[in-house]
């Protein structure tokens, strides 16, 4: 298999979670985090995810329950549900994330760490959730607290480069440097010394 990583808008994205225990719970709470439209489906509902705000059956999950959805997260632990909705996804072309058998998965949760408006995001592609958590830790802790107000800024200067730099490698030196500055400093750039760096480009 191959997995590119590719964010996608989840407000209201309408998920299928097959699954009513702690590992469900979980990925309810996940999911919901990123404001999707989450509906579980298991024989057993526990008392976690009957607090949240999901739709809820209480029933075994048929193919047809994966219709329509963007996303099929499988945390039943059974192989008759995992064999019902990988093929139903298949057929669909819809992700499908089996927490019991890695190997069936056509997505993959990663360890997820958010900041305003910057999103680290880091995969083992399943070898090891441990490792993945581990490294977003370590890479969330290198963001700014003040990244929000640098990305403001890196917004309105790229519109200054863009007018005035035409050559795109050139910009994105430019870019590079401005952003480097910021970073290193913990101040954010003037006009003056965007001007100033302008000079050299």
């Amino acid at each position: 298999m191959s997995f590119f990583p590719l964010l996608i808008e989840f407000e209201n994205a309408p998920v299928l979670i097959a699954g009513g225990g702690d590992i469900a719970l979980h990925k309810a709470e996940v999911l919901l985090g990123q404001g999707a439209d989450v509906t579980v489906i298991a024989p057993e509902i526990c008392p976690g995810i009957e607090a949240l705000p999901v739709k809820k059956e209480e029933r075994g999950v048929k193919a047809e329950d994966a219709e329509g959805k963007v996303l099929v997260v499988d945390a039943s632990g059974s192989r008759e549900a995992e064999d019902i909705l990988s093929e139903a996804c298949s057929r669909l072309r819809i992700p499908y994330n089996c927490a019991g058998h890695g190997d069936a998965c056509t997505a993959i949760f990663p360890a997820i760490f958010k900041k305003g408006r910057t999103l680290v995001a880091v995969s083992s592609l399943g070898a090891s959730p441990p490792a993945s958590v581990w490294l977003r830790d370590r890479l969330a802790g290198q963001v700014p607290d003040d990244m929000d107000l640098i990305l403001d800024r890196m917004a309105q200067i790229r519109i200054t480069a863009k007018e005035r730099i035409e050559d795109q490698p050139v910009r994105k030196q430019f870019l590079h440097e401005c952003l480097d500055k910021m970073i290193g400093t913990g101040e954010l750039l003037t006009d003056a010394d965007v001007e100033d760096i302008l000079e050299k480009y």
